[in-house]
């Protein structure tokens, strides 16, 4: 099964490199992403401050890291058996049932707490909207550096589908999810699935070139 996941990079891979290229397109009003901007630079303060007073946000990567494994196994109706997750222990999430590349990647791919306040945000009063946007800036660049922190070749997550596999995953589902947590929270449904189809249609046109 590991070969047969390593064959299957080139895909995400490929994919990764058409939403790339269909970003700069895209942003153009950057004026409209001036909350995100204030939110990732108020995490990168806030990051700083910490390290400064040798302090750190492991325990809230290890919660979010084992939030996303559960939220991930609740959606393919896995049991959970348990949940545990310290600052310097590290964390652990069990359950029962299938066991997929989507539950084991997901911390490393899915921006959870931006995704969520992107979505409270499409049903708020514009003003409100305007502070969930900083959320979501600051929430998206928690995730950033959760990712580049805790992709080691170490974890056994990266391990159980080969590297080939698992590192352009990672690239390709944070190219698919970052950006659409963004325009999400500024332009609604409409905006961010926008974005998703250019980057297919991107890819579908690089496709027939080679083809």
């Amino acid at each position: 099964m590991r070969w047969f996941w390593n064959t299957l990079a080139i895909i995400p891979a490929y994919l990764a490199v058409a939403f790339a290229a269909a970003s700069p397109v895209l942003i153009l009003n950057y004026e409209d992403y001036q909350f995100l901007g204030i939110g990732a630079i108020v995490f990168i303060v806030v990051h700083i401050f910490l390290a400064v007073f040798r302090s750190n946000l492991y325990f809230a990567e290890t919660f979010c890291h084992e939030l996303n494994h559960t939220f991930f196994a609740l959606l393919t109706f896995n049991r959970i058996d348990s949940f545990f997750a310290h600052a310097s222990d590290g964390g652990e999430v069990l359950y029962y049932g299938i066991h997929s590349p989507f539950l084991s990647l997901a911390p490393y791919s899915f921006p959870i707490f931006a995704m969520f306040t992107s979505l409270i945000s499409t049903i708020l009063i514009p003003e409100a909207k305007l502070v969930a946007q900083g959320f979501v800036g600051f929430f998206l660049m928690f995730h950033i550096v959760g990712v580049f922190h805790q992709t080691r070749p170490y974890q056994t997550d990266l391990q159980d589908y080969g590297y080939l596999f698992s590192y352009p995953f990672i690239v390709f589902s944070n190219l698919f999810w970052i950006p659409f947590a963004a325009k999400l929270c500024i332009y609604g449904f409409s905006g961010a699935i926008d974005w998703w189809i250019i980057g297919f249609e991107k890819a579908i046109k690089w496709i027939q070139f080679f083809l």
